[in-house]
């Protein structure tokens, strides 16, 4: 009689552990505007919790920091990747340091030139190298990331001078890295996305190097203004929240005209005609969300071919954060399988 009670009061015990945890998932997963993958949402939140978003008052070294926590705290070991080389590209003005990834067994590959995120004050090579690893493996092409420079020290369009540069030498040399220069890609997330957007708008105006296909992953496309409804939704409690966002934008273009430019702000462009296939990737609980789909719909409009993918359930930054979502690598291997339509139908 006294096993049978003690049963009893155990199972109670148990259900209502497993109702309470139940409850606690449900809160840190539902939100106003939609449900949040469940171990993405959990491990987030409490992250958030713990380590509050905001930088206001950090200094230039304490925000690259974070930066670099956010983009890496998630993330699982880099693959194995056998051939990797650094090498800085000299331009009139600078040397801009690149890290090139060849695969193996080929020759004459596709390039993709990769700039990665960090809202144009932080991220490095290292903190994207897995994602470079991966699309390059991947999509059976060489991947040229681009350390470009970073501001305050060097603001707009400082950064993106140093992508076009590259995309320049990469068609110019392309032979010297084992690659076919008719088969260029330019792919970017986050403020590396903004940066792509402007340089397939830069080659298009300035009759430069062909560019087969332009990959944007939540890309930055209006920093003159932030109000779509993805900011106003998302804005105060996700990264990247308006406050900080606010803070990079006047860092990077200190000038409120340059913010303008459609080089700064690629969805005021006033003419979108000429520019390469396009595959934009959003997520459902990011304040780019709406500009990212936004400038998909000028470029569909102008008759470009877009691809643009909403991917449910997660915020921005996931295609770092392998570790909690298997979204991540579904995001990269949609990347690296459109290329590779891409690059074969050139």
């Amino acid at each position: 009689m006294k096993k049978k009670r003690m049963f009893w009061i155990f199972s109670v015990f148990v259900l209502i552990a497993i109702i309470s945890g139940s409850l606690i998932i449900k809160s840190l997963t539902t939100t106003s505007y939609g449900k949040l993958d469940t171990i993405f949402g959990v491990m987030t939140k409490i992250e958030k919790y713990f380590n509050p978003i905001s930088l206001k008052g950090k200094s230039i070294y304490e925000m690259r920091a974070a930066l670099h926590k956010d983009t890496t705290k998630w993330s699982s070991k880099p693959i194995t990747f056998s051939n990797i080389k650094n090498m800085d590209i000299k331009t009139s003005s600078n040397q801009v340091p690149v890290r090139i990834y060849t695969p193996d067994n080929g020759n004459k590959f596709p390039l993709i030139i990769y700039s990665h995120g960090g809202s144009w004050i932080g991220g490095n090579l290292d903190d994207y190298d897995n994602v470079c690893r991966k699309l390059s493996k991947n999509s059976k092409a060489i991947v040229v990331s681009v350390n470009y420079r970073l501001a305050p020290e060097n603001p707009f369009p400082a950064g993106l001078n140093d992508v076009y540069n590259v995309l320049l030498w990469v068609y110019k040399n392309a032979n010297s890295i084992n690659g076919d220069s008719s088969r260029i890609c330019v792919a970017g997330d986050s403020a590396g996305g903004n940066l792509s957007a402007a340089v397939s708008q830069m080659a298009r105006d300035k009759d430069g190097p062909h560019i087969t296909s332009v990959v944007l992953i939540y890309p930055s496309t209006n920093i003159y203004k932030l109000h779509t409804k993805s900011w106003s939704y998302f804005g105060m409690n996700y990264n990247p929240t308006r406050e900080n966002s606010e803070r990079f934008i006047s860092l990077y273009t200190p000038r409120l005209e340059d913010r303008k430019s459609n080089y700064a702000s690629p969805l005021l462009s006033k003419n979108f005609k000429g520019l390469p296939d396009t595959l934009i990737i959003t997520a459902e609980f990011d304040p780019l969300r709406d500009e990212g789909e936004a400038y998909g719909n000028k470029l569909r409009n102008a008759g470009v071919d877009v691809i643009s993918t909403r991917y449910k359930g997660v915020s921005h930054g996931f295609v770092s954060m392998d570790n909690i979502t298997k979204k991540a690598d579904q995001a990269l291997n949609q990347i690296s399988t459109y290329l590779q339509r891409q690059f074969n139908k050139s």
